[in-house]
């Protein structure tokens, strides 16, 4: 049952979003997070690093126990690390007992398949390399396609993979072809149509193709990483909000990865929106949502 207060900021986050979802304007590109300089909490360390050209912010805790993870960051191509994300690294960093290493790639609005993908790559294999098999890894949104992709591209040239790997509200269907699309039309406080517009008049808009894809094909498994063969993927555990317009995308992912014989773990919190333990911590459901990456990628669940 959706928590009184998550019901009370899902309705905030529907008036604040309506000008934008009215006229059908991209969230990612029209709302921009302010990247102010970073001074971690007490008790956790902080470092920027270079791998394989790339910069990579490192949060390390006191307490930690060993291991890492590596955490891949979403906003839809058009958003670096920011507040949230590092606010979400710390929590994991904490929790996890880990070093969380996270890939700060550069994104611009004219990149197109597979610019951010090859620089993502690019910071891994360095990651991977060095710490060998003592890592996980996490990816929300569009960040969990670009772990993926990781995954996939690793498997081939014979590099580490992760033990296990988390995706968060992935968006990885960049066709946007799942049930989902229609079913929460009307209820994702983020990408949902208004009430006086119906799906079947605006169902391109709902089902919106990125600019990123540029001229390859949408469902390319390496591009659209849900319709990629998983064979030998890492263990994962799959996180989203039910009311998520995306959310088919990890319903999918999850029947994709047993079907390919991928042990994995679902769960869909109700009422819920995308990136919510991520946007806001301390909700019930996102502490919760936490609690169970965290037990997962610490080798519980």
């Amino acid at each position: 049952m959706t928590s009184l207060r998550a019901k009370i900021i899902r309705g905030l986050i529907r008036i604040y979003t309506y000008p934008l979802r009215r006229d059908h304007r991209s969230l990612s590109r029209s709302v921009k997070l302010k990247d102010r300089p970073y001074f971690p909490p007490k008790g956790i360390s902080f470092r920027t690093e270079i791998h394989g050209g790339v910069r990579v912010e490192v949060f390390s805790s006191c307490g930690g126990s060993g291991g890492a993870i590596i955490f891949f960051h979403g906003g839809g191509h058009t958003a670096g690390m920011n507040s949230m994300y590092r606010r979400a690294a710390k929590i994991f960093c904490v929790m996890c007992r880990k070093t969380v290493y996270c890939i700060d790639y550069k994104p611009r609005k004219d990149y197109t398949f597979p610019s951010l993908h090859a620089i993502c790559y690019n910071a891994y294999k360095s990651l991977a390399g060095q710490l060998k098999k003592e890592f996980v890894a996490v990816g929300d949104s569009f960040g969990a396609g670009l772990m993926l992709y990781c995954c996939l591209k690793a498997k081939e040239d014979g590099l580490p993979l992760p033990n296990r790997i988390v995706h968060i509200s992935p968006f990885i269907d960049m066709s946007a072809s799942g049930d989902s699309y229609k079913i929460n039309c009307h209820r994702d406080p983020l990408y949902a149509l208004p009430a006086n517009q119906s799906f079947s008049d605006y169902e391109s808009a709902i089902r919106r193709i990125s600019p990123y894809c540029g001229d390859t094909p949408v469902t390319n498994c390496y591009l659209s990483p849900v319709f990629a063969e998983l064979y030998g993927m890492p263990e994962m555990l799959i996180v989203f909000g039910e009311y998520e317009t995306s959310a088919s995308d990890g319903e999918t992912l999850f029947h994709n990865a047993l079907k390919y014989g991928v042990k994995a773990e679902m769960f869909s919190f109700n009422g819920m929106w995308h990136d919510f333990m991520y946007m806001f911590p301390s909700l019930k459901e996102s502490k919760r949502a936490f609690k169970m990456c965290a037990d997962f990628l610490g080798g519980k669940l």
